[in-house]
């Protein structure tokens, strides 16, 4: 395929429609059709249907994009980067954050990053696993900041080890589980979990699990942190919370910990980069400014450590 086809495919699929993708890459539309037609004559293969309500891909069409994706990222970060060895303040940085990093780590290591790159756009995504990890697989996310992915989810990708948070349980101030003492006492409250069951969001079966308790089943899971907390505070479920941002929390919502005896395993944030695909110097330099950011906080004991 041609680079023109990449990007028109690229654009299709993000925009749903001929006539949205043409406007977006500022092209005609019977352009863009006819580019369309040429990809789709080259490869032998029909890459979209169309609808009542424009164009969806198919199923052969779902597993080129993610080809496509990917080229057409790399054509653009190579773009950025020969600007950036120029000495230009082009391109963009593009970065996915847990809810920690965003509190503790991104402001300073933003402001650390402006001194070298004060006119670079940075970009900001907050993502949960898996789904943090696919974009930047293809290359639309230059980094992620967040838990350690388990070892299936963690191909292709660099994982850098930055800090230990440490994991509480918390639920709402007034809940009738606010003052229990062990984890066995929670086994039959609502659970709410973050992200999917074999995320970085199951840490709250493990302490059951090693303390010869029955593990509870989470029926309810969120995408959303300020989801999770609302469930927690309005209807006084329990979910494990990174202990770093407590005191953050409860400025804001009506939350305690539930002081029980029993540890949880740390959780290991990490600094994560797509393997075999170098940093454009803006991303990299950034980069370095988490791992400033991060060296700072351990020095004032800020994290945990193992």
């Amino acid at each position: 395929m041609r680079v023109q086809h990449i990007q028109t495919l690229v654009a299709i699929a993000d925009h749903g429609s001929l006539r949205a993708a043409a406007k977006a890459l500022g092209r005609s539309q019977p352009g863009l059709t006819q580019a369309l037609r040429q990809a789709e004559s080259e490869l032998g293969l029909s890459l979209f249907v169309r609808t009542s309500r424009g164009v969806r891909l198919t199923e052969v069409g779902e597993r080129i994009l993610a080809r496509a994706r990917t080229i057409s990222s790399e054509i653009v970060r190579m773009e950025d980067e020969v600007a950036q060895l120029r000495g230009e303040q082009k391109g963009a940085v593009h970065v996915c954050l847990s809810p920690l990093a965003a509190v503790r780590i991104i402001p300073r290591a933003l402001t650390f990053f402006r001194k070298s790159y004060p006119d670079i756009d940075v970009r900001f995504t907050s993502g949960l696993f898996p789904g943090a990890l696919q974009p930047l697989r293809e290359g639309r996310t230059d980094i992620v900041i967040g838990p350690a992915p388990p070892a299936g989810m963690a191909r292709e990708i660099n994982v850098e080890h930055l800090l230990y948070s440490p994991i509480i349980v918390v639920t709402s101030a007034d809940s009738p589980y606010r003052h229990a003492r062990s984890i066995g006492e929670l086994a039959d409250a609502q659970w709410v979990m973050l992200g999917v069951p074999t995320g970085p969001g199951d840490v709250f079966r493990k302490p059951f699990i090693e303390n010869g308790f029955v593990p509870p089943h989470a029926t309810t899971t969120s995408e959303s942190y300020f989801g999770a907390i609302s469930l927690v505070e309005s209807l006084g479920a329990i979910m494990t919370y990174p202990g770093l941002l407590l005191d953050d929390l409860k400025k804001s919502w009506n939350i305690a910990e539930i002081p029980i005896r029993e540890p949880i395993e740390p959780l290991s944030i990490c600094l994560m980069t797509r393997a075999g695909h170098p940093l454009t110097p803006a991303a990299d330099t950034f980069a370095q400014c988490i791992r400033r950011r991060v060296a700072s906080m351990m020095s004032d004991k800020e994290a945990v450590s193992r």
